[in-house]
Protein backbone atom coordinates (compact mmCIF):
# COMPACT_ATOMS: atom_id res chain seq x y z
CA UNK A 1 0.00 0.00 0.00
CA UNK A 2 0.91 3.65 -0.52
CA UNK A 3 -0.12 6.78 1.62
CA UNK A 4 -0.91 9.83 -0.56
CA UNK A 5 -1.49 13.08 1.88
CA UNK A 6 -4.44 15.24 0.62
CA UNK A 7 -4.65 18.85 2.32
CA UNK A 8 -6.51 18.46 5.37
CA UNK A 9 -9.16 20.91 5.86
CA UNK A 10 -10.01 21.57 9.31
CA UNK A 11 -12.35 24.26 10.58
CA UNK A 12 -11.27 27.57 9.54
CA UNK A 13 -10.56 30.44 11.49
CA UNK A 14 -13.22 33.46 10.80
CA UNK A 15 -9.64 35.77 11.15
CA UNK A 16 -7.89 34.11 8.09
CA UNK A 17 -10.35 35.44 5.84
CA UNK A 18 -10.99 38.96 6.82
CA UNK A 19 -11.91 40.00 3.12
CA UNK A 20 -14.70 37.88 3.55
CA UNK A 21 -16.09 38.90 6.46
CA UNK A 22 -19.65 41.42 5.01
CA UNK A 23 -20.31 37.81 3.30
CA UNK A 24 -20.99 35.61 6.03
CA UNK A 25 -24.55 34.18 6.26
CA UNK A 26 -24.96 34.40 10.60
CA UNK A 27 -28.00 31.84 10.42
CA UNK A 28 -25.88 29.62 8.28
CA UNK A 29 -22.95 29.36 10.59
CA UNK A 30 -25.89 28.48 13.77
CA UNK A 31 -26.92 25.81 11.29
CA UNK A 32 -23.54 23.83 10.72
CA UNK A 33 -22.71 25.02 14.26
CA UNK A 34 -25.61 23.24 15.35
CA UNK A 35 -25.60 20.06 13.53
CA UNK A 36 -24.78 16.71 15.46
CA UNK A 37 -23.69 15.43 12.07
CA UNK A 38 -22.93 16.86 8.68
CA UNK A 39 -24.17 15.10 5.84
CA UNK A 40 -22.01 15.28 2.91
CA UNK A 41 -23.29 13.78 -0.97
CA UNK A 42 -19.69 13.23 -2.17
CA UNK A 43 -18.72 12.95 -6.21
CA UNK A 44 -14.64 12.16 -6.99
CA UNK A 45 -13.93 12.90 -10.80
CA UNK A 46 -10.74 11.32 -11.79
CA UNK A 47 -9.06 12.58 -15.36
CA UNK A 48 -5.33 12.42 -15.56
CA UNK A 49 -2.69 10.32 -17.44
CA UNK A 50 -1.68 7.34 -15.10
CA UNK A 51 0.19 3.65 -15.42
CA UNK A 52 -2.38 1.87 -16.96
CA UNK A 53 -0.41 -1.65 -16.84
CA UNK A 54 1.40 -3.86 -13.89
CA UNK A 55 4.75 -1.82 -14.80
CA UNK A 56 6.27 1.10 -16.42
CA UNK A 57 5.19 -0.57 -20.11
CA UNK A 58 2.41 1.89 -20.57
CA UNK A 59 0.02 4.98 -19.61
CA UNK A 60 -2.95 6.87 -20.56
CA UNK A 61 -5.46 9.11 -20.08
CA UNK A 62 -8.25 7.51 -17.53
CA UNK A 63 -11.86 9.17 -16.59
CA UNK A 64 -13.28 7.83 -13.74
CA UNK A 65 -16.11 8.49 -11.06
CA UNK A 66 -17.38 7.30 -7.78
CA UNK A 67 -20.05 8.94 -5.23
CA UNK A 68 -20.73 8.48 -2.02
CA UNK A 69 -22.55 9.67 1.63
CA UNK A 70 -20.58 10.57 4.36
CA UNK A 71 -22.30 11.28 7.71
CA UNK A 72 -19.52 13.21 9.75
CA UNK A 73 -19.54 14.27 13.27
CA UNK A 74 -17.89 18.03 12.69
CA UNK A 75 -17.42 18.99 16.13
CA UNK A 76 -15.24 15.48 17.02
CA UNK A 77 -14.21 15.14 13.76
CA UNK A 78 -15.06 11.35 12.82
CA UNK A 79 -16.74 9.79 10.55
CA UNK A 80 -19.81 7.99 11.62
CA UNK A 81 -20.93 5.87 8.24
CA UNK A 82 -19.93 5.80 4.92
CA UNK A 83 -23.25 4.43 2.40
CA UNK A 84 -24.06 4.47 -1.18
CA UNK A 85 -20.52 3.94 -2.83
CA UNK A 86 -20.90 4.28 -6.40
CA UNK A 87 -17.93 3.04 -8.63
CA UNK A 88 -18.12 3.99 -12.56
CA UNK A 89 -16.44 2.14 -14.93
CA UNK A 90 -12.89 4.00 -16.29
CA UNK A 91 -12.83 4.94 -19.41
CA UNK A 92 -9.37 4.74 -20.96
CA UNK A 93 -7.59 6.60 -24.17
CA UNK A 94 -4.26 8.21 -25.49
CA UNK A 95 -2.16 5.04 -25.07
CA UNK A 96 1.30 5.32 -25.31
CA UNK A 97 4.51 3.54 -24.27
CA UNK A 98 7.25 4.93 -21.36
CA UNK A 99 9.11 5.78 -24.70
CA UNK A 100 6.88 7.62 -26.33
CA UNK A 101 8.30 6.73 -30.00
CA UNK A 102 7.66 2.79 -29.45
CA UNK A 103 4.44 1.57 -29.82
CA UNK A 104 1.61 1.80 -27.18
CA UNK A 105 0.20 -0.62 -24.89
CA UNK A 106 -2.50 -3.10 -25.92
CA UNK A 107 -4.99 -3.89 -23.43
CA UNK A 108 -6.38 -7.36 -22.82
CA UNK A 109 -9.31 -6.08 -20.83
CA UNK A 110 -10.62 -3.15 -18.47
CA UNK A 111 -8.70 -0.70 -15.65
CA UNK A 112 -10.71 -0.32 -13.35
CA UNK A 113 -10.37 2.74 -10.14
CA UNK A 114 -12.09 1.05 -7.39
CA UNK A 115 -13.27 2.85 -3.94
CA UNK A 116 -13.23 -0.17 -1.17
CA UNK A 117 -14.25 1.59 1.94
CA UNK A 118 -13.40 4.68 3.77
CA UNK A 119 -12.13 4.85 7.52
CA UNK A 120 -11.62 7.73 9.85
CA UNK A 121 -7.83 8.37 9.61
CA UNK A 122 -5.64 10.45 11.85
CA UNK A 123 -6.76 13.77 12.91
CA UNK A 124 -10.30 14.31 11.76
CA UNK A 125 -8.70 12.75 8.40
CA UNK A 126 -10.51 9.83 6.76
CA UNK A 127 -8.61 7.04 4.81
CA UNK A 128 -10.20 6.37 1.50
CA UNK A 129 -8.84 3.00 -0.18
CA UNK A 130 -8.37 2.71 -3.71
CA UNK A 131 -7.98 -0.23 -5.24
CA UNK A 132 -6.10 -0.20 -9.16
CA UNK A 133 -6.90 -3.00 -11.46
CA UNK A 134 -4.77 -3.63 -14.30
CA UNK A 135 -5.41 -5.78 -17.10
CA UNK A 136 -3.50 -7.99 -18.43
CA UNK A 137 -1.73 -5.69 -21.70
CA UNK A 138 1.18 -6.35 -24.19
CA UNK A 139 3.77 -3.39 -23.82
CA UNK A 140 6.68 -2.67 -26.31
CA UNK A 141 10.28 -4.13 -25.18
CA UNK A 142 13.14 -1.93 -26.68
CA UNK A 143 10.30 -1.06 -29.62
CA UNK A 144 11.18 -4.03 -31.25
CA UNK A 145 8.97 -6.69 -29.27
CA UNK A 146 6.06 -7.20 -27.61
CA UNK A 147 6.13 -8.63 -23.94
CA UNK A 148 3.03 -9.90 -22.27
CA UNK A 149 2.37 -8.31 -18.94
CA UNK A 150 0.29 -9.78 -16.25
CA UNK A 151 -3.22 -8.64 -14.46
CA UNK A 152 -2.64 -7.05 -11.22
CA UNK A 153 -4.08 -4.99 -8.39
CA UNK A 154 -2.96 -2.49 -6.04
CA UNK A 155 -4.10 -0.60 -3.74
CA UNK A 156 -3.63 2.70 -1.85
CA UNK A 157 -4.84 5.14 0.66
CA UNK A 158 -5.69 8.48 0.40
CA UNK A 159 -5.57 10.32 3.26
CA UNK A 160 -9.03 12.40 2.68
CA UNK A 161 -9.79 15.74 4.52
CA UNK A 162 -13.50 16.99 4.89
CA UNK A 163 -13.61 20.39 4.44
CA UNK A 164 -16.14 22.18 6.58
CA UNK A 165 -19.13 23.83 5.63
CA UNK A 166 -18.55 26.62 7.98
CA UNK A 167 -16.23 27.70 4.94
CA UNK A 168 -19.73 28.26 2.72
CA UNK A 169 -21.39 30.18 5.32
CA UNK A 170 -18.51 32.64 5.69
CA UNK A 171 -18.59 33.29 1.66
CA UNK A 172 -14.99 32.14 2.06
CA UNK A 173 -12.63 32.74 -1.10
CA UNK A 174 -11.16 29.83 -3.62
CA UNK A 175 -8.09 29.09 -3.50
CA UNK A 176 -5.83 26.44 -5.74
CA UNK A 177 -6.97 23.58 -3.92
CA UNK A 178 -10.44 24.37 -2.35
CA UNK A 179 -12.81 25.94 -4.63
CA UNK A 180 -16.31 26.80 -3.93
CA UNK A 181 -19.37 26.47 -6.35
CA UNK A 182 -21.26 29.74 -7.80
CA UNK A 183 -24.06 28.83 -6.10
CA UNK A 184 -22.38 27.94 -2.81
CA UNK A 185 -23.73 24.66 -1.97
CA UNK A 186 -20.26 22.61 -2.31
CA UNK A 187 -16.74 22.72 -2.22
CA UNK A 188 -14.44 21.03 -4.16
CA UNK A 189 -10.91 19.75 -3.17
CA UNK A 190 -8.36 19.10 -6.24
CA UNK A 191 -5.20 17.48 -5.77
CA UNK A 192 -3.20 16.09 -8.96
CA UNK A 193 -6.06 13.99 -11.03
CA UNK A 194 -8.72 13.79 -8.70
CA UNK A 195 -11.16 16.37 -7.69
CA UNK A 196 -13.47 15.70 -4.95
CA UNK A 197 -17.20 17.72 -4.77
CA UNK A 198 -18.62 17.91 -1.08
CA UNK A 199 -22.22 18.90 -0.62
CA UNK A 200 -22.97 19.64 2.73
CA UNK A 201 -26.51 19.12 4.20
CA UNK A 202 -28.37 18.69 7.83
CA UNK A 203 -30.68 16.27 6.93
CA UNK A 204 -30.12 12.73 5.94
CA UNK A 205 -30.60 11.76 2.07
CA UNK A 206 -33.25 9.72 0.95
Amino acid sequence: MFRVSLVLLAAPLIAAFPAAAQKMDQAAMMKWANAKVIYYAVEGVHSGEILVTNGPGGYGQVDDKVTMTLEYNLADMQLVKVSNITNSPAQVSKLRDYERKCNPPVLKGPLELTVLDVTNGIGGALDLKVETSFPAAEVSQVCTSKKAVAAAKKVEVLQFGVPSPVLLAMGAPSTKELAFSPDGKSMTVKLKNWAWTFTPSTTRPN
